[in-house]
């Protein structure tokens, strides 16, 4: 079995990735990835041009990469499968993750999510929402208080 596992490195996604890959048994493959959702300086600076100089924009890109390695560190500790595969993708997550997935031909995308009702979902959107209806796998979704570790 050929898995993918979205993280961000957060509590919820780090016990996502545990308890999901628990449920699947022992995967062949794991790939873990984390999708970095803006490139620094990409906003919109208007006719003055950027708010922030090009040495500004370059520390922060460098943030929000070591940002992503660490939640895949922090995230591949947590399964203790130190042979995991590393991603780390830019643009919107849930096209990121699908994309991914198709890449990788992966048998699963397990990933967490933060249990919100509808109505937060239609105004704030759901990256799991999206990656469910998008993917082209199954996906396992571990929601916000199932469960926990022991």
């Amino acid at each position: 079995m050929n898995v993918l596992v979205a993280t961000d490195g957060s509590e919820l996604s780090v016990h996502a990735a545990r308890r999901g890959l628990g449920l699947l048994g022992a995967p062949e493959t794991i790939t873990v990835v984390a999708v970095l959702s803006e490139i620094p300086g990409d906003e919109a600076g208007g006719f003055e041009g950027p708010v922030e100089t090009p040495e500004e924009q370059q520390q922060e890109w460098n943030q929000e990469q070591a940002d992503a390695d660490a939640a895949i560190a922090a995230t591949i500790g947590a399964i203790g499968r130190p042979e995991a595969a590393r991603r780390v993708e830019v643009g919107d997550p849930g096209g990121a993750i699908c994309a991914v997935a198709r890449d990788i031909d992966a048998d699963v995308v397990v990933m967490g999510s933060h249990g919100r009702g509808v109505l937060k979902r239609v105004v704030l959107g759901s990256v799991s929402e999206y990656v469910i209806h998008h993917a082209p796998c199954p996906v396992l979704v571990v929601r916000e208080g199932a469960e926990h570790d022991s």
